[in-house]
């Protein structure tokens, strides 16, 4: 079990629309995904404290379906999972908004994409 976080409010928003609120840091990791029940492993392309960037190899994510993250921070020994929503799909690529972050884990997230960890 990990550290989680989360509750869920969204929808899809347009691939091309750059979105993006603060900073971000390339992320290289797993990253287990939660969609409707259904367990599938993604790779992780960048990560901010409010999102994850995600490959997804050939299924692509779709609709305003709850989704649960879960991944290890380098130096982190629990996982965090993180619920969210999809931002935006373009079916090998997703991005998920993390929604509900408790302040504790948006710290943590905050001071591994400054390098701070």
């Amino acid at each position: 079990m990990g550290v989680r976080s989360g509750g869920f409010v969204g929808s899809v928003g347009s691939v091309g629309s750059e979105r993006r609120k603060g900073p971000r840091t390339s992320f290289d990791g797993w990253v287990e995904v939660h969609v409707d029940g259904v367990r599938r492993l993604a790779s992780g392309r960048d990560l901010s404290p409010g999102g994850i960037g995600l490959d997804l190899g050939a299924e692509p994510l779709d609709g305003a379906t709850p989704v649960t993250c879960e991944f290890a921070l380098p130096g982190i020994s629990l996982p965090l999972e993180l619920e969210g929503a999809i931002a935006w799909s373009d079916g090998s690529r997703a991005g998920i908004r993390f929604d509900g972050v408790d302040p504790g884990l948006a710290e943590l997230l905050e001071n591994h994409v400054a390098g701070r960890l």
